[in-house]
């Protein structure tokens, strides 16, 4: 599905509205190797930072990811961070915690409002996004329903 409407945070396109947008991923494991990540990045400007919690040692301490979400939300100053826990199944890394935990670090991770944007994959349990869906509407974080096709590119 194509389409020209541009991804809007606080009533504002991201980038200006510009297509495409560039998305850059942060693999740190630990929140020195992601700031690291984050000093070689950031004068690049992208458009999005991506920041991929299923690499992050200390996933199943919320405290610990919400204030690393802090730190590189604070460092990214206007440029959107995006939060994404990507399942074995999509390419993700295996992690140390079940699915309700994940749900529920998302929840505190959307009322800490240390995010823009948060990315959960359509081919979890569909209470499983109502959840999600909830938490981020709550917080007025904006949901990004992922789908990964490793078949082919549309």
């Amino acid at each position: 599905m194509l389409s020209n409407k541009p991804i809007e945070l606080n009533g504002q396109p991201i980038a200006g509205g510009k297509f495409p947008l560039v998305c850059t991923p942060l693999v740190g494991r630990t929140l020195t190797a992601m700031l690291a990540e984050l000093a070689m990045v950031l004068p690049k400007q992208p458009d999005v930072l991506e920041w991929r919690v299923d690499y992050f040692d200390a996933i199943g301490d919320t405290t610990a990811v919400i204030a690393a979400a802090r730190a590189i939300k604070q460092a990214a100053g206007n440029i959107p961070v995006l939060f994404t826990r990507r399942s074995t199944l999509e390419g993700g890394e295996k992690i140390a915690i079940n699915e309700d935990q994940v749900i529920a670090m998302y929840t505190a991770v959307c009322e800490s409002k240390s995010i823009d944007l948060i990315d959960y994959e359509m081919a979890n349990d569909a209470a499983n996004i109502t959840r999600v869906r909830t938490a981020a509407k709550a917080n007025n974080i904006k949901l990004v329903l992922s789908f990964h096709n490793f078949s082919y590119t549309p």
